[in-house]
């Protein structure tokens, strides 16, 4: 309301230019006839009399009544217009101030004291040069003329309506069934002429609007008794007393021209004749909500829909009263069809675009329709409109379905070529102008800086990170400088409809989505025994016009292979290190390690040993690959902001992560690779070296060891340059290539499928087929479960540490679930405590997040079944916590192996006291027997 009211207060003071600064109602009666008529016209009124009196009138009335839009079309006349309609001057001698002016000009008029104290309020705020004797005239005349309407308001006892109608209240009598009452109604006269009522003797005008009342009300009386007396008895719908309750129960005052039926009645009357589901009353209609079905073109099925039938309340109540019978059926049928022809016209549209996409399938018009129906009732429940947002998912999804078949049929034409030419296994990519942009150099030179600054003023673009921690990282950069983004990982979606940009973890690369830039991070990685294939895979079908990769300088010939294979341009780019790295020339006793430094180990079990010793003298970060995403984030945060002075870390912190470190100390210079214990490579060593010394940060990083023996490898390692990686590179066998050989071999195992892609699938290319052990482990898991192939492949690949025996059966039982379609729930584990008090406890703990991580990453992939993602996702920050609050504490303690009792922090021994004891005594009774 009083938004409305300060648009109009604009409006008044605009139009004030041009009647000389007056208000509209005093200047209005300054503009001629003619003018006037014109102006009615521009406002599509044309029932008006040319009188000019009435004319100023009915615009006076129109001025105070109207909505904005009113006032704005009268102000824009006059601004077309442009004319200025002057103010005569006040008759009254200089040198006057305002009140005395005011009361020289009502003196001058002749006016009561009544009018006078409401003259003085018209022009309370009136500035004394705006106040002239017509403009005091004027408004006297309608203070009269509102005065002797209020006195004949008060003689007649009721009040004038704005048509000038007079409304006054009337006794009315009903006699009916025997009974006797009379109800208070409000009736109007006819109306009265401005004139008439402004001009003619007040005595005059009482006797005729009281012999009007009378006529009134005889008149509705009269129509009372009318109407009274053509009620049927018995009534078609209402008993007597729902006929007398509704007359006694009317309102006095209504828009009806018929009794007003108490809401539960009407219900029960409307109910009797037509189903429906809902029934609301409003002023002046019923709305009836139906539930109703459209039957589906070549199919036998239907689609339930909700109808609102809105049924005018005035002929209703004229067909109840009356005792007529109801046209429901014929409306219903006649807004039925109108609103499923709307729909139907949509249907066929969308059936002849899905129709495009599935040409080469050839269905028939039953098929086609009855696989686009799956997705119109999953996504139109209980409505028919079928609006152009849900129309593009329908057709997404159909797309997406029927995709599988069309690669099937375009690679039963060109088999062999499309199985043994790898590159041809993306399309997008190969149609495209593509260039590869190579970034090399070590750490701490700027090359990926560089390379996510070209992504950043790219229109389109895809980051692709070897962790999903480096993901986030990538897609919380990209929204800090503004660019809607989003982010995908196996377990995790963000996504933005509005996303110009995609960060990603390179396994969940979306090959279907074309860009203008793409960053493939670490690209060194293409030579990793495990995830090898994944780099290698991104460098060939990443759909981008420029593919930019960062990595070591050992993955420059592998790449310019790859190049020259591919058939594509390479530009390659080197980089220096920012600031220097030094070779510490001792190795650092622990009492002299220093804020800033990172200590590295290559096992758990040896960070968190390093993690109590130095616990005694620091506080103390730690960073494992066991640990989840958001706990290394969240310790890497605690090192970062100086919370902890030495992060304990395996090489994960290898992969990119941005930290404040001065000195990287290696505590060992030896690890466990999966297969044997051997050296670090030179890679290593330089890779994890290039973590010291952050640009910007520190002038110098510097490179030690915890011992002698380490700094020996160290030093080594350091200076000897890094093996050059060479092809064939590993590609992984993707699902297109798992379902052709199924269906050649008429296999449903995907552990024999697996085994013949790795004995037999060669390629034309540099490339052979990566190793699957823990893909083969996984598929010998759900080859006991009776799946489709697709499925068991996408199980497969779920991230899963075959070692946990913990997962293993979570695992299980999430494939038994799936088998037999039934939801999956999240049933989270109980902690012990705050926080764990041994490291069997934490191992524990870590493996519940990497159940999460499971359950997360089947949920996107199978989210029929998997129903409780926000649940797991919530749990999951609770263990996160609790495993962040463990690593806190000083010390963990063990558990003792033979009665798991928590052995003292520390206890050289890996028993208990107790257990001890035990075997002590047992060892002596059988030697003394």
């Amino acid at each position: 309301m009083a938004k409305k009211n300060k648009k109009n207060s604009k409006i008044n003071q605009r139009i004030r230019k041009y009647f000389d600064d007056d208000p509209f109602d005093v200047g209005i009666e300054r503009v001629e006839s003619k003018t006037l008529s014109e102006l009615f016209a521009t406002l599509g009124i044309y029932d008006i009399e040319h009188n000019k009196t009435l004319m100023v009138k009915t615009l006076r009335m129109i001025w105070s009544e109207a909505e904005s839009a009113m006032r704005r079309d009268i102000l824009e006349f006059f601004e077309s217009d442009g004319r200025v309609y002057k103010s005569p001057k006040a008759k009254v001698e200089p040198g006057f101030d305002r009140e005395a002016k005011i009361d020289a000009l009502i003196e001058e008029l002749g006016a009561t004291p009544m009018e006078a104290l409401r003259l003085r309020e018209s022009y309370a705020h009136v500035r004394s040069k705006k106040i002239t004797i017509e403009k005091m005239e004027s408004s006297l005349r309608h203070i009269r003329f509102e005065i002797k309407k209020e006195k004949l308001e008060r003689e007649l006892e009721g009040v004038f309506e704005i048509d000038d109608t007079f409304e006054f209240n009337a006794s009315l009598r009903y006699e009916l069934y025997g009974e006797h009452f009379h109800k208070i109604l409000t009736l109007n006269t006819k109306p009265y002429s401005y004139e008439y009522l402004q001009e003619a003797p007040f005595e005059e005008i009482v006797a005729k609007i009281a012999q009007d009342k009378l006529e009134s009300v005889a008149l509705k009386q009269k129509s009372i008794d009318a109407f009274l007396a053509s009620l049927k008895y018995p009534h078609a719908y209402l008993t007597t007393k729902q006929i007398l309750d509704s007359l006694r129960a009317s309102p006095p005052k209504t828009k009806l021209s018929y009794p007003l039926i108490s809401q539960k009645v009407l219900k029960a009357i409307v109910k009797e004749k037509i189903d429906a589901q809902g029934i609301e009353l409003h002023e002046e209609e019923i709305l009836l909500r139906l539930s109703e079905q459209a039957k589906l073109p070549f199919s036998e099925l239907s689609l339930e829909y909700n109808l609102e039938l809105h049924i005018e309340l005035e002929g209703l109540l004229e067909e109840i009263w009356h005792s007529k019978r109801f046209n429901f059926d014929g409306v219903l049928a006649e807004v039925k069809a109108e609103y499923e022809e709307e729909f139907y016209a949509s249907l066929r549209n969308l059936i002849s675009e899905c129709k495009k996409y599935a040409t080469l399938l050839h269905f028939s018009e039953e098929e086609l329709h009855g696989r686009v129906y799956e997705f119109l009732f999953e996504l139109m429940p209980r409505t028919l409109v079928l609006t152009p947002k849900i129309a593009k998912k329908i057709v997404r999804r159909f797309v997406h379905s029927i995709h599988d078949e069309l690669i099937k049929k375009q690679r039963q034409e060109l088999l062999a070529r499309t199985i043994r030419d790898f590159k041809n296994l993306f399309p997008i990519a190969r149609a495209m102008q593509r260039k590869l942009v190579l970034h090399i150099g070590p750490t701490n030179s700027g090359k990926t800086y560089t390379a996510m600054q070209k992504l950043k003023d790219a229109d389109t673009g895809y980051y692709l990170a070897p962790l999903r921690l480096l993901a986030l990282e990538g897609y919380e950069t990209l929204l800090s400088e503004g660019i809607e983004s989003s982010l995908i990982t196996g377990e995790e979606q963000i996504l933005d409809e509005e996303a110009t940009h995609i960060s990603s973890t390179i396994e969940m690369m979306n090959y279907d989505v074309d860009v203008d830039v793409c960053v493939i991070d670490e690209v060194q990685m293409i030579d990793d025994r495990d995830r090898g294939w994944a780099w290698a895979n991104a460098i060939i079908g990443a759909p981008a016009k420029e593919v930019i990769m960062t990595g070591s300088a050992n993955v420059k010939d592998a790449i310019i292979a790859l190049a020259e294979y591919l058939g594509e341009e390479l530009e390659i780019v080197e980089f220096e290190r920012k600031n220097p790295l030094e070779l510490l020339p001792h190795a650092t006793a622990p009492k002299d390690v220093e804020a800033g430094t990172a200590i590295i180990a290559f096992s758990r079990k040896d960070v968190l040993r390093l993690k109590q010793n130095f616990s005694k003298d620091y506080e103390v970060s730690v960073v494992y690959g066991n640990l989840s995403p958001e706990v290394r984030r969240e310790e890497a945060r605690r090192f970062r902001e100086g919370e902890t002075q030495i992060l304990v870390a395996t090489d994960a912190i290898a992969m990119g992560m941005n930290l404040p470190i001065k000195t990287v100390l290696f505590s060992k210079a030896e690890k466990f690779d999966g297969i044997s214990q051997r050296k670090l490579f030179p890679s290593e060593v330089q890779q994890i070296a290039g973590r010291a010394g952050r640009y910007g940060l520190h002038e110098n990083g510097y490179v030690g060891a915890l011992s002698e023996d380490a700094l020996k490898i160290v030093s080594k390692q350091f200076t000897k340059s890094a093996k050059e990686i060479a092809i064939p590179f590993k590609v992984m066998a993707n699902l297109e290539h798992i379902k052709l050989v199924a269906k050649i071999l008429e296999e449903n195992s995907l552990e024999e499928i697996l085994r013949f892609f790795i004995k037999n699938m060669v390629f034309d290319g540099p490339f052979y087929a990566s190793s699957l052990d823990d893909m083969l482990e996984a598929a010998k898991i759900v080859d006991a479960y009776d799946l489709d192939i697709a499925t068991k492949y996408h199980l497969a690949c779920a991230p899963l540490t075959l070692k946990s025996p913990y997962i293993v059966a979570a695992y299980e039982s999430y494939i038994n679930a799936i088998e037999k379609q039934e939801p999956v729930h999240y049933h989270a584990p109980k902690l012990g405590g705050k926080f764990a008090k041994t490291s069997e406890d934490l191992l524990r703990a870590e493996d519940m997040v990497k159940e999460i991580s499971l359950y997360l990453w089947l949920s996107y992939r199978f989210d029929e079944y998997f129903v409780d993602e926000q649940k797991a996702r919530a749990y999951r920050g609770v263990i996160n916590k609790y495993i962040e609050e463990s690593l806190q504490q000083t010390q963990l303690a063990h558990r003792c192996k033979l009665c798991s009792a928590v052995l003292s922090v520390n206890s050289k021994y890996s028993i208990c006291q107790s257990c001890f004891k035990k075997n002590y005594v047992r060892k002596r009774r059988r030697s003394n027997s």
